[in-house]
């Protein structure tokens, strides 16, 4: 190793461009590097839901649930099979090996074994079979409609659909973003038109509420009719009667007599009232009715530049006339904090280092170890930049745990350096022998911290997806750390002091004084 140590000192040009070249790639790094509130990962989980309306707890658990356990049972890669039945649906829950290699292989071959299966109770619902994946908001915008107090119900109908309509054209604008591919409604509640036939009008009639609804089924569509190919152009045909409100729906002819020519509409014999269901779900910002509209982030894309491209629409937007549009839950503010608290830390760790070395020991010298950790951050960035992961709280609470740790062993070689420059003439033997004597001990007191980390990686299941990021970036720092004392800061001790260096220990030099005068008088009064 001494040899190794003798080598790097003598090929001092190498040596800084190896580390100019590790801070201008890890400063890249840092730029390029994906910005989030906590890593995202993939969860090993399939979800198969199978509705079946007006089915109690004990029907769906004989005529689905059972059916979906031993239709999947023999499919390779399955730890766990869980299933819910409850009233109306039942559900599958398949927890995969931590080890699966291709979640998308095993969710296919589920979909597959499920397809086969020969019947199930003829009112369920086709099922539906997806891979759960979490999406993290990263922020909301709230559109804010006219107060409806005073209203009466089919005023206040009216708008909140008008405020329905406002709030999906915002929605469609902010999806055409650059940056931003998720955004939802949350919170509204489902639009419904209700057709109410009285008991005795039916038997008037002779209709059934099966008649009524198959007439508006029947009535109510939009279809192609093919082309009609002529001599000068070709028209193409289709039907177009869909009805939306409850107004068209009530003009949809139920009956007629062709004797008298009189006709009767679905609003003729039957009430028609457009509302909304769910009263439970009501949504009001500063006692004004309003709609949220939630900015998801997916795997791939930075939390920061989402927020900003949001808040320079709603910034820029014209509203109608009434409407209003603000945003709120910024999650971004969590990463921005994390990030200056991360460089507050960093910068006050290198005037302090800076300060005391300069102080007790030698200026050189504690310029170059304070350098030691911006060289540990950067250097880490691009180990995580490279192994996939992004800069969140959990990457940067580790660099902040790792601050206080990677320049104890630049503080140790170099204090021992600066003690053999005053037994060697030549300041590269120093540098060579000062660095050799420690190493044994540098090395195992990193190693130690090192091996209590390294479990952290090994942790399985959700909660080791969740933590994998922070043993990377510690055990990162610190292998960078040192190997930055061992080879590039001897071979920046073992030259002479620059004019730049001796001009800062002027102006240190009265603390310097104060220091070496207390050390003195202790000696003297012992």
């Amino acid at each position: 190793m001494r040899s190794l140590i003798r080598w790097a000192v003598r090929n001092t040009p190498a040596m800084n461009t190896l580390m100019v070249a590790l801070l201008l790639t890890g400063g890249a790094s840092l730029g390029v590097m994906r910005r989030e509130v906590f890593p995202e990962f993939e969860l090993e989980v399939i979800l198969v839901t199978v509705p079946y309306p007006g089915a109690s707890p004990s029907e769906v658990e004989e005529g689905i649930c059972q059916k979906l356990e031993e239709s999947v049972r023999a499919t390779a890669g399955i730890d766990k099979i869980m299933s819910i039945a409850r009233e109306g649906a039942g559900f599958l829950i398949l927890e995969l090996n931590a080890d699966v290699p291709d979640v998308q292989k095993i969710l296919n071959e589920v979909r597959s074994e499920i397809d086969r299966i020969p019947s199930f109770p003829e009112l369920a619902e086709d099922p539906e079979v997806k891979q759960i994946t979490l999406r993290q908001p990263a922020i909301r915008v709230n559109v804010i409609g006219p107060s409806n107090v005073g209203l009466d119900q089919e005023s206040r109908v009216q708008a909140e659909l008008e405020l329905r309509d406002v709030a999906e054209g915002i929605r469609e604008d902010l999806l055409q973003l650059p940056s931003v591919s998720q955004a939802n409604i949350v919170g509204e509640r489902n639009y419904q038109i209700d057709v109410e036939v009285p008991e005795t009008t039916l038997r008037r009639f002779g209709l059934t509420l099966s008649d009524v609804a198959d007439t508006i089924r029947r009535e109510n569509i939009e279809l192609p009719g093919g082309t009609m190919k002529t001599s000068a152009q070709e028209v193409r045909l289709r039907g177009m009667n869909k009805r939306l409100i409850g107004q068209e729906i009530a003009e949809i002819p139920l009956l007629g007599n062709p004797a008298s020519g009189t006709l009767h509409t679905i609003g003729d014999l039957a009430t028609v009232r457009d509302h909304f269901i769910d009263d439970t779900s009501l949504s009001f910002i500063n006692g004004q009715p309003a709609l949220v509209i939630s900015v998801d982030r997916t795997l791939n894309e930075d939390l920061l530049e989402i927020v900003r491209r949001v808040r320079g629409y709603v910034a820029t937007h014209e509203m109608p006339h009434g409407y209003e549009i603000s945003t709120w839950f910024d999650q971004s503010i969590n990463v921005r904090d994390r990030m200056d608290l991360l460089t507050r830390n960093g910068l006050q760790g290198l005037a302090l280092v800076f300060l005391v070395l300069a102080i007790f020991l030698d200026l050189r010298l504690a310029f170059w170890v304070a350098v030691g950790i911006p060289a540990a951050v950067l250097g880490a960035a691009v180990v995580l930049l490279y192994g996939g992961h992004t800069l969140n709280m959990l990457s940067m609470f580790a660099f902040l745990m790792a601050l206080g740790i990677v320049v104890d062993d630049a503080i140790v070689i170099g204090e021992n350096i600066y003690a053999h420059r005053r037994h060697h003439d030549r300041m590269s033997e120093a540098a060579v022998s000062g660095a050799f004597e420690v190493l044994p001990a540098v090395i195992s007191s990193v190693c130690t911290t090192i091996i209590a980390f390294v479990p952290l990686m090994f942790v399985a299941g959700i909660m080791g997806k969740f933590i994998a990021v922070m043993p990377v970036a510690v055990i990162a720092m610190l292998v960078i750390s040192l190997f930055e004392s061992i080879f590039i800061l001897p071979c920046h001790l073992a030259h002479e002091r620059s004019m730049l260096f001796s001009v800062l220990g002027r102006v240190l030099f009265p603390f310097r004084f104060l220091v070496a005068w207390s050390k003195w008088s202790n000696v003297f009064m012992e």
